[in-house]
C-alpha cells in the first residue's frame, strides 16, 4: 500500500517509574504511538490500535516514526514504530474515524454483572520495587477473586484509575487495558512475569465523549492458557456502566525465572 505521509519525532527516555518488571510499559508506549499518530488525523476519533511489542524499551533514545497508509473522507489508517536505541522496538497500526456523538444507539453493551461501589473494595497493593508503573495506579478489586489467590477463576475484576497522567481518553483507556495483573493471576499462587508480546484495542463511540478522567471498572480474563502462551481479553467502563473499549493481548508465560523471587509481588 502506498504511503501517503510520514513524521518522524525524537522522544525522551521514558521515565523509569513507568516500568514494568524490567522495562517501560506496553500500555503507555502504545499510548504514546496513538498520541502521535491522531496529529495525522484531524478531528478524527481513534477506532482501533494494534500494538506489536518487538523488544524491551529500557533508558535509550527514542525515535518515533509515523506514516499514513491510508486517507479517504472518513478514515485514517498509520502505521507507527518506535525505535528504541536504533532497533525497532514497538510497532502500531491506528484506525481513526468521523464520530458523532450524540447520535441514535443501535445497541449498547450492558455491563456484565453489578460491583460494590469504588469506596467498598479493597485496595490492590503491588510491589513498586518489582513493578514502579504501579505508583502511577489505584487498583480496587471489586469481586472475591484475588491475584494469587490459587482459586477456580482466571478472571480480574476491579476499579482502576491513573494518576495524574495527561492523556486523552482513548489513550488512557490503552494505558488502563494493560495494567491490570495477568488474568491467569486468579488461578496461580506465585508470581510468574507473563509480559504481553502485542495488544489490540478496539474503542467504542462512548471515547469521543470522554469519561476516564476517574474511576473505570475493568474486568481482564484469560480465554485460554498454555506452557508458554495464554490469550487475554479485557474490558473496560465508564462508572455510569458504558463501555469505552475491548482488548485482546497475547501475553508469553515466563517460567523458571529469577523473578519469582522475594520481595513479594503483592502486599498489604
Amino acid at each position: 500500500m502506498r504511503t501517503l505521509t510520514s513524521s518522524d519525532v525524537e522522544l525522551p527516555a521514558l521515565d523509569p517509574t513507568w516500568w514494568s518488571w524490567s522495562s517501560a510499559h506496553g500500555g503507555l508506549l502504545a499510548a504514546i504511538m496513538m498520541r502521535h499518530a491522531r496529529r495525522q488525523a484531524d478531528t478524527m476519533t481513534q477506532r482501533s490500535l494494534h500494538a506489536s511489542f518487538l523488544s524491551p524499551v529500557t533508558t535509550a533514545p527514542l525515535r518515533l516514526s509515523t506514516e499514513i497508509q491510508q486517507r479517504n473522507m472518513s478514515s485514517v489508517v498509520t502505521r507507527s514504530t518506535l525505535f528504541h536505541d536504533g532497533v525497532p522496538s514497538v510497532t502500531a497500526t491506528s484506525l481513526f474515524a468521523d464520530s458523532h456523538p450524540g447520535e441514535d444507539v443501535l445497541y449498547r453493551s450492558p455491563r456484565p454483572l453489578v460491583v460494590p461501589a469504588v469506596d467498598d473494595c479493597p485496595e490492590l497493593v503491588l510491589s513498586e520495587e518489582l513493578i514502579p508503573v504501579a505508583q502511577h495506579l489505584s487498583i480496587r478489586m471489586a469481586t472475591d477473586v484475588r491475584p494469587l489467590s490459587g482459586g477456580d477463576e482466571p478472571r480480574l475484576t476491579a476499579w482502576i484509575r491513573l494518576k495524574n497522567l495527561d492523556l486523552g481518553p482513548a489513550e488512557a483507556a490503552v494505558v488502563l487495558l494493560d495494567s491490570m495483573p495477568p488474568a491467569i493471576y486468579g488461578v496461580l499462587d506465585k508470581p510468574v512475569p507473563v509480559p504481553s508480546a502485542e495488544i489490540s484495542v478496539r474503542f467504542t463511540d462512548q471515547i469521543a465523549a470522554g469519561g476516564l478522567d476517574d474511576w473505570a471498572l475493568i474486568q481482564v480474563r484469560t480465554e485460554q492458557a498454555g506452557s508458554s502462551w495464554t490469550l487475554e481479553s479485557g474490558s473496560l467502563w465508564t462508572p455510569d456502566g458504558t463501555l469505552m473499549g475491548v482488548s485482546l493481548q497475547t501475553r508469553r508465560i515466563v517460567a523458571n525465572t529469577e523473578d519469582l523471587r522475594q520481595p513479594a509481588l503483592f502486599g498489604g
